[in-house]
């Protein structure tokens, strides 16, 4: 599955109030109170895995907006991910989340596309927020999985 090009969704958390200067969008503020969930997709080499295990890895180049987020010296934190193989349905997932969330963050991950933003913020806990986007994915009739960080831990294919 992994191994598969796809769409993914990093849910994320922040330990602490944190801002962070995101390029072009300027400092943005990342809230405790709130779990966050990023839609990206990897059709590139490496696909799901190569792309996920980048996204893991806290010290890099920063290319993409949730590379900022993500850097070593902030305190949130992916604490889901949700992988859908082989299917490109980012910006249809970006659409659907980014009603029934709370709110989005405007430009966030959506530079390269017409979407106000890919990453969305909910005020419901993290497991709420995994149900949520099973619902969906259920109705949709999307094949997916649902990992934790952990599982990258080591070379697992």
């Amino acid at each position: 599955m992994l191994k598969d090009k796809g769409t993914y969704m990093l849910i994320i958390k922040c330990l602490n109030e944190v801002k962070v200067n995101v390029g072009s969008l300027g400092i943005l503020p990342f809230n405790p109170d709130k779990t966050y969930v990023y839609v990206g997709s990897a059709f590139g080499p490496g696909g799901l895995w190569s792309r996920i295990k980048r996204h893991l890895t806290r010290c890099k180049k920063k290319f993409w907006h949730i590379d900022y987020l993500l850097a070593s010296g902030n305190k949130c934190h992916i604490e889901a991910i949700i992988v859908i193989p082989c299917l490109r349905v980012e910006h249809e997932l970006a659409a659907t989340l980014s009603k029934v969330a709370d709110g989005i963050v405007k430009g966030f991950g959506s530079s390269d596309c017409k979407c106000p933003s890919h990453l969305m913020f909910f005020s419901i806990t993290l497991g709420e927020v995994v149900s949520t986007i099973k619902e969906h994915l259920r109705y949709k009739k999307y094949k997916y999985k649902v990992l934790l960080p952990s599982f990258f831990e080591g070379d697992k294919d």
